[in-house]
């Protein structure tokens, strides 16, 4: 060793001595473990030790992460070392996240809210295409949106028997329809939307229309009103979609104190208007927001706002042409921490 020597460049000297030292055994990985364990907490020369053992896995291309002078490269996946993690770097405390369940994953789902349409992103545990699709259809027709304001236009007794996939079109398979809902065509789309946009998280990523079956049989009409005897196609954007909506902060999110505001709308001026307000009511941030394209093109915006730590209500509305009047108000409740 050199006088001078910084601990870091002492313990990647002592690491090349030994790596050049040490030959394959079949019970390395054990004996890494058991050392790296008994060298907790007993400082820097008991770490030198702990380090050359792990010198043996990288002479035998176990070890999958090298760090030399502050850079952090992973090698090969053929390399890495299965159900281990890295340990962390001395003075820090262990970073080791729950993995998320198999299968998870955000899905689009459709619910209605004054007659118009409206998507939320769900959380979902859904292995497989049809998984995918019956799942979202699950979460939009039984009405399990996170906003209050969002419902369902089918009745609670519906179920998804199944879901198939021919070519570029999804089949449905219902089961407890009921009786008619208050805005028949409206229910169907919502279906409808639902599934074409949770086709887009499959390895389809695009679907051109919905077959609907009831208990397994095809449907002439389904009530008695919406005709589903063919392909359903999507409806008019402008015509079905609500005209402006908040996608994020989503609702009961808590974010940062510098945030992203969401927004989305079908707006013929192409502008949509923000607002955030306090617990209190009180107006703490209001301004016109252009969207990247106007009607019938659906247009988008991201704001960044910042908020010290408190509940708030984010808003987008647009202003009646004819009398200046506050119009088609989606709200989402959320939190700075």
């Amino acid at each position: 060793m050199r006088p001078g020597q910084s601990p870091e460049e002492r313990l990647r000297e002592a690491l090349r001595a030994r790596a050049a030292e040490v030959e394959l055994a079949p019970d390395a990985l054990p004996r890494i473990r058991q050392r790296t364990a008994a060298a907790r907490g007993r400082g820097l020369w008991a770490m030198v030790g702990a380090v050359a053992a792990v010198a043996t896995a990288i002479a035998a291309g176990v070890v999958a992460v090298e760090t030399t002078r502050g850079e952090h490269r992973t090698l090969p996946p053929a390399a890495r070392i299965s159900g281990t993690a890295e340990a962390p770097a001395p003075g820090t405390a262990p970073s080791t996240p729950a993995p998320a369940p198999p299968g998870s994953v955000n899905l689009p789902a459709y619910f209605t809210r004054n007659g118009r349409l409206y998507r939320e992103f769900l959380p979902a545990t859904a292995d497989g295409d049809q998984a995918r699709i019956q799942a979202a259809v699950l979460l939009s027709l039984q009405g399990r949106a996170k906003d209050p304001d969002y419902r369902s236009l089918w009745p609670d007794t519906v179920e998804v028997h199944g879901v198939t996939i021919d070519g570029s079109r999804v089949t449905v398979d219902l089961g407890g329809v009921g009786a008619a809902p208050a805005d028949p065509p409206l229910a169907v789309q919502q279906l409808v939307y639902t599934v074409l946009a949770a086709a887009t998280y499959t390895s389809m990523r695009h679907a051109d229309g919905v077959r609907v079956l009831v208990d397994g049989a095809p449907v002439a009409r389904l009530w008695g009103a919406v005709d589903t005897s063919g392909t359903l196609h999507q409806g008019t954007l402008a015509e079905l979609q609500a005209p402006v909506w908040v996608i994020e902060p989503d609702q009961g999110a808590v974010v940062g104190k510098t945030f992203t505001v969401y927004l989305a709308g079908v707006v013929p001026e192409g502008t949509v208007n923000l607002r955030v307000r306090d617990a209190g009511g009180a107006i703490v941030d209001e301004r016109v927001v252009p969207l990247s394209a106007g009607a019938p093109a659906l247009g988008e915006a991201r704001v960044q706002v910042t908020l010290p730590s408190g509940r708030y209500t984010v808003e987008a509305f647009l202003h009646s042409e004819k009398d200046g009047s506050v119009q088609w108000v989606d709200d989402h409740e959320f939190s700075v921490g």
